[in-house]
């Protein structure tokens, strides 16, 4: 086939967009090498990856990254949304401008990340020191896809430390006659994923208190009864 960006694709075979599910959105990115990248985000999951085409040769080639690490479960649920999508522009690809000389698999690859400071607290034990439970800071997330997108970031952090984990997002400014009514939509990664849910910052630390409390009371009350 020859070499043609998505865009120029779609109008060659007289389609003015993809057919994606009503839960995801596209948009173009340009590249440092002056390529377009089509980026797909899901309205739960978040940034769930991208399609490149790239030139090869006097052709030119489908590469789809999904975003994440490779042992994320995570991962494999963005994967399974994006990889229908990348077959439709493969094929619409293949019809508008025809199959080329290489015909093998698209193929998937991670997608490497431009990752920035975040900012995280972890909570030790007050008897032993050992950390409980994490908190992930995502101060520009006001929805659960942007919660994911700061779980999916910081995964590795997560399964390092391998405590509860929460994503706090954007905090509301709200202080009536002295009183504390600040809110944020919170996100329950780890270990067990939970429905994001509005929470005040009591609430949460509420929950980061008692691991303190209960991490080593859980050990001396097991021993005790011995």
């Amino acid at each position: 086939m020859g070499k043609y960006t998505l865009d120029e694709m779609m109008k060659r075979a007289k389609t003015k967009r993809l057919s994606l599910p009503h839960n995801v959105k596209s948009s173009k990115q340009l590249m440092p090498n002056g390529t377009w990248s089509y980026v797909f985000r899901h309205d739960e999951l978040g940034e769930l990856g991208r399609i490149l085409i790239l030139p090869h040769g006097a052709e030119s080639q489908i590469v789809c990254e999904v975003v994440g690490e490779s042992d994320d479960p995570m991962t494999t649920k963005r994967r399974a949304i994006l990889e229908p999508i990348t077959k439709e522009v493969a094929n619409t690809m293949a019809f508008a401008c025809g199959k080329g000389t290489n015909n093998e698999r698209t193929p998937y690859i991670p997608q490497r990340e431009e990752r920035g400071i975040v900012k995280s607290n972890v909570y030790p034990c007050n008897v032993c020191g050992a950390v409980t439970s994490m908190l992930i800071f995502a101060p520009d997330a006001e929805t659960k896809d942007r919660l994911e997108d700061y779980a999916r970031m910081m995964y590795a952090k997560i399964k390092e430390l391998n405590v509860p984990t929460w994503i706090v997002g954007m905090e509301t400014e709200f202080i009536v006659s002295g009183k504390d009514l600040r809110k944020s939509l919170v996100l329950k990664a780890h270990p067990d994923r939970q429905e994001a849910r509005i929470m005040t910052p009591d609430e949460v630390m509420d929950r980061v208190d008692k691991l303190m409390e209960m991490h080593c009371k859980k050990f001396f009350d097991k021993n005790r009864g011995r």
